[in-house]
């Protein structure tokens, strides 16, 4: 989806450029001063006296399509630095360098990762949501390009196929196509005709019945205001219904009478198999194991409008308001000493250890399976690693896990309550010698695999909260209390 740009030359001029949503504005600031014949590092951007930061894209600066933007002098000229890039892995691992901003993309992986960089069979480049794929788009793309013209910046870099959708970034969920049949159905009821003129059993004058063709081109917004009316009504299906009033007529009483059953149905089905979930898995030994492939259904979606990322006036205050709050507690709130933080922090895992009695401990491998497992607060990594350990193909064989998002490397001998691993914990593996087709899990192993929402049932079963009432207060003491409470009260011209 391109866009249009009105750009006001200091010759009074208008030059109108197009561009893309990864345009950045210095790119834009540059073509207009190279057909205009101005110097670039002398100029700036401004939109409704508002300076423009160069270096960002024309995707986040929310300027509409057809804007004008005004080519002011700058204070001082721009000098370019070397960039410092951070360029991160698949599996978490980051490496920096510097680099001038004329560098080819294609140069700079060449120069960090050239090993990475040849096994890769479709090398891309992850910046701001801004994807580069292809050896041949490396080449031509750099960074200045990118709008990195000094300071820092991180990229990502994956092994993408041709034909994949964005990947790690914010989605909207599309709801499934219906089946042919469905579809058939849908078109036969809206081919008869209706007559609104016929009164019904009740002698009232039937509803306009609005019919809707279902159509392959989904909005995400009204996609959303639907679901949340239809949330509405379901909640408000839940609650206990009131006798009808006098004006309802008996055919609408059914029809209410019905759809809270079919409510109360779903629920009581889903707390049934809650309970008997532990016949539905396969274990494959102690601590509950199960293996399991998470299930990707989510749908990417091409690009969202404009309007889509602007606040109402409501989302606004609200912001305005959370912003408020937190400046309050942020100034209320006393300094503490470092004996008085240890307390507190051990008062905290103390009632964690009371509230939670067991913790969920997920371990993904590279190949996207993931081993689950259930253990005691006060089990430590190195049980972590020995559970492991009897299902690897070859368990002998060095290997690590990492949390992310920060690839911090674990202590063995720490719990899993003081790593603040409860109730849940989502770790990631990676064999330390890494070789061209490796074997993770036992093949047997792969041949037992739990089916993802069964096993989501049973984390979700074992990391739920102890629901245990805090212990009582001595009844003979409370009754002390409350009788001198009530002595106390009585007056003194009142005892004479």
């Amino acid at each position: 989806m391109s866009k249009e740009l009105v750009i006001l030359t200091p010759n009074g001029r208008r030059q109108k450029v197009h561009c893309t949503p990864n345009t950045s504005f210095l790119q834009v600031l540059e073509d207009v001063c190279e057909k205009q014949g101005f110097q670039p590092d002398e100029y700036g951007l401004k939109h409704y006296n508002q300076v423009i930061d160069l270096t960002s894209t024309i995707r986040w600066s929310n300027i509409p399509n057809k804007a004008t933007l005004e080519m002011v002098e700058a204070e001082r000229s721009r000098h370019e630095t070397n960039v410092t890039i951070g360029l991160q892995f698949a599996d978490g691992e980051r490496r920096t360098a510097d680099f001038a901003p004329n560098t080819s993309l294609f140069d700079l992986l060449n120069s960090m990762a050239p090993e990475e960089f040849k096994a890769l069979t479709h090398p891309t480049i992850l910046y701001m949501r801004h994807e580069i794929t292809g050896v041949s788009a490396l080449k031509e793309k750099t960074l200045r390009q990118l709008g990195l013209i000094g300071g820092r910046a991180i990229l990502r870099l994956l092994n993408k196929a041709e034909n994949a959708t964005q990947a790690n970034v914010s989605t909207v969920y599309r709801r499934p196509f219906p089946p042919k049949e469905e579809k058939e159905t849908q078109e036969r009821k809206q081919s008869i005709p209706v007559d609104n003129n016929t009164a019904g059993p009740s002698n009232t004058q039937p509803s306009n019945i609005q019919k809707t063709a279902y159509t392959k081109s989904i909005n995400p917004i009204d996609l959303i205001k639907k679901e949340k009316v239809e949330k509405q009504k379901v909640e408000t299906e839940i609650v206990e219904a009131k006798p009808p009033p006098k004006d309802i007529e008996p055919m609408e009483v059914e029809e209410i009478e019905t759809k809270t059953n079919s409510s109360t149905s779903v629920s009581s089905q889903n707390l049934e198999r809650r309970l008997m979930i532990e016949e539905e898995v396969t274990f494959l030994g102690s601590q509950k194991a199960i293996v399991f492939t998470p299930k990707d259904e989510q749908e990417e979606l091409d690009d969202l409008p404009d309007d889509f990322y602007e606040l109402s006036v409501e989302e606004v205050r609200r912001l305005f308001r959370d912003l408020q709050q937190n400046r309050l507690q942020l100034e209320n709130t006393p300094l503490l000493t470092s004996t008085k933080k240890e307390e507190m922090a051990k008062q905290s895992s103390e009632q964690r250890l009371a509230q939670y009695k067991s913790a969920v401990v997920r371990i993904q491998f590279p190949d996207h399976v993931i081993l689950q497992g259930i253990f005691s607060p006060d089990n430590t990594i190195g049980d972590v690693y020995e559970f492991i350990k009897d299902y690897l193909e070859t368990p002998d064989k060095p290997f690590t896990t990492f949390v992310t998002p920060l690839k911090e490397t674990l202590d063995p001998n720490m719990t899993l309550l003081k790593a603040k691993f409860v109730p849940c914990v989502h770790m990631h593996f990676k064999w330390l010698e890494e070789e061209a087709n490796p074997k993770y899990l036992k093949k047997e192993v792969y041949l037992k695999k739990t089916a993802s929402d069964a096993a989501s049932i049973l984390a979700s079963k074992y990391r739920a909260p102890n629901r245990r009432k805090p212990s009582s207060s001595n009844p003979s003491t409370s009754n002390a209390g409350a009788s001198s409470s009530k002595n106390s009260k009585v007056p003194k011209w009142f005892k004479q």
